[in-house]
């Protein structure tokens, strides 16, 4: 091997003395292939080579060791083999002579190497105009009870943006509406959109492969994004959004929202996405908001018209001129009986065609929610022990407009009496319906009296019992409608505060 200054009066003599590489050659009395590699060569970055191991006696039985180490990775661990048993198979079986330790040493080596985790968490890297969408559960109250909800997030890993929207569950109509809504809260649509194995957008998955649904298909190629799929329990391929299902249910979604609508409570979200666009990025330190506007750059525009998201299903109504779906039955009155209709699913309601598709019905579509009564004693409780915190309070805002006039006056110690009332009705076992109709047919004057409060909710409670008054003849009629003129005793009061 040549020197360090050979090679550079190579370079000198080829570069600086322009001489040809035969000439250079006999100059330096080496072969002109040498002279050739040093004199034209550009890179000259040290190369590292990776020493590899060489096992002289144990070498023609690595193929042994490594084969018995892979089917012990199928065995159970406790009937593995241990780095001793390998040896004395090697002796007993192959007739190894070689030592123990050389073994023993190998196979630990070894057993480390296939142990190694092999699903390494990548930091993928998204350019700006991708998003990453998933669907998170979330609780709100809706009705004086808290039922579980489903949400939808699309995230964008390059900014850090995020917009969610509420949806009643994750069938593929819920899940393409709340696609759509998102991108009208973008204005925009993803380039490159990454999904979950969500059964409303893949029907099959084989190996890498992904049969999407029909509908799924039809949507994207209308709003024209690449879809993309994470491997199958590999949720950190979309780590963003995983991060922002639950980043969102934290910080958004408390105290809990409440579902009045739809459109109300996707409105809020709006709002607070917007919001979160005035924060700054984590690593980039700039506002979030500046970020976005330069990823919508390099999104697609939303098309002309929306997509109808619905799929269709055949029925057929019932002797009494009903519909059943989704194991209810609904009145179509403008059908006959058993008639070959049409339905048109959307995500909030049904339509009902005829075979000339004509509409001649609709009901709203069924969702069953996983709910749980509201523990009002509980919570009750807590702002009876702080009665300065009842406007404050989240159960405060589920009472209803009655009750909560009811509660939040000026006098404190009333306050409290009133709220320990409300937690000894509960206890008692009225409802809220039946409490809320007592206090609103109780006046103002009367509503520090807990006896006629108490009478009203029984009244409510068993109306069964009659509350008519026991017949009574011996009062006459005249004096029963007797209406006294009570002017004279004004005339008396004023005449008494005068003297």
């Amino acid at each position: 091997m040549l020197a360090m200054a050979q090679l550079e009066y190579i370079k000198f003599l080829r570069n600086e003395e322009g001489l040809s590489i035969n000439t250079i050659a006999k100059k330096m009395n080496v072969n002109w292939r040498t002279a050739k590699k040093y004199a034209d060569r550009e890179n000259w970055n040290i190369e590292v080579r990776h020493r590899k191991k060489t096992y002289p006696v144990l070498g023609p039985y690595l193929d042994i060791i490594d084969t018995w180490l892979l089917e012990d990775q199928r065995r159970p661990k406790k009937q593995r083999h241990t780095n001793i048993h390998i040896y004395e198979r090697l002796v007993k079986e192959c007739g190894f002579t070689g030592g123990q330790r050389t073994v023993t040493t190998y196979v630990a080596n070894k057993k480390k190497e296939l142990t190694k985790p092999t699903n390494t968490y990548l930091d993928l890297q998204h350019p700006g105009g991708e998003a990453q969408v998933d669907f998170g559960t979330a609780e709100v109250t809706h009705l004086q009870k808290l039922i579980q909800v489903k949400y939808l997030v699309m995230s964008f890993p390059y900014s850090n943006a995020s917009y969610l929207w509420f949806l009643p569950g994750e069938n593929i109509e819920c899940f393409l509406t709340g696609l759509q809504e998102l991108f009208k809260c973008v204005d925009a649509v993803p380039r490159k959109i990454w999904f979950d194995n969500l059964s409303a957008a893949v029907a099959k998955v084989q190996g890498r492969d992904r049969k999407t649904t029909e509908l799924f298909r039809q949507f994207a190629l209308h709003y024209g994004f690449q879809h993309e799929f994470c491997n199958v329990g590999e949720g950190h391929e979309k780590g963003n959004v995983e991060n922002k299902v639950g980043c969102t249910r934290r910080n958004w979604m408390v105290p809990l929202p409440q579902l009045t609508s739809w459109e109300s409570i996707n409105k809020q979200m709006k709002e607070k996405a917007e919001k979160y666009l005035q924060q700054k990025h984590y690593e980039k330190q700039q506002p979030i908001g500046i970020l976005f506007e330069e990823e919508k750059k390099k999104m697609k525009l939303l098309p002309r018209e929306p997509f109808d998201v619905y799929r269709l299903s055949n029925a057929i109504l019932d002797k009494y001129g009903k519909v059943k779906w989704d194991g209810q039955h609904f009145s179509i009155p403008r059908g006959s009986r058993h008639e070959n209709v049409l339905l048109k699913v959307y995500w909030d309601q049904v339509q009902v065609l005829n075979e000339q598709h004509e509409q001649i019905g609709s009901f709203p579509r069924p969702y069953t929610f996983k709910e749980r009564e509201i523990d009002w004693m509980a919570e009750l409780e807590l702002i009876r022990i702080k009665p300065k915190a009842v406007p404050y309070s989240w159960v405060y805002s589920q009472l209803s407009k009655a009750l909560q006039t009811y509660i939040n006056i000026s006098d404190l110690s009333k306050r409290k009496k009133r709220i320990s009332w409300l937690i000894k009705w509960f206890e008692t076992g009225y409802s809220m319906e039946n409490i809320n109709q007592a206090i609103e047919n109780t006046s103002i004057y009367q509503q520090d009296q807990e006896g006629i409060i108490c009478h009203a909710l029984y009244q409510l409670a068993n109306p069964q019992v009659s509350t008519n008054t026991l017949p009574e003849n011996y009062t006459p009629e005249e004096v029963k409608n007797y209406d006294p003129d009570l002017s004279a005793y004004d005339q008396l009061s004023k005449r008494g505060v005068a003297s």
